[in-house]
């Protein structure tokens, strides 16, 4: 899986990008992200916004980044 992430506007959000495999057919697909920086490094990051190059309205891919 490749990732890169990108800063955003706000300082306090940033994209990442995924190359994964679909878990439906193994095509592959790309995952862009959406995270909002948590105030504290116990807590995970908040997604935003997640969408899939083959089907944003995955569910299947979507459970992978929660």
């Amino acid at each position: 899986m490749e990732t890169r992430n990108t800063p955003t506007d706000d300082e306090n959000q940033y994209t990442c990008t995924y190359k994964y495999k679909c878990p439906n057919d193994s095509t592959e697909a790309t995952h862009t992200i959406l995270y909002k920086k948590a105030t504290c490094t116990r807590v995970d990051d908040v997604i935003l916004h997640f969408h899939c190059s083959r089907d944003s309205g995955c569910v299947k891919c979507q459970q992978n980044y929660l």
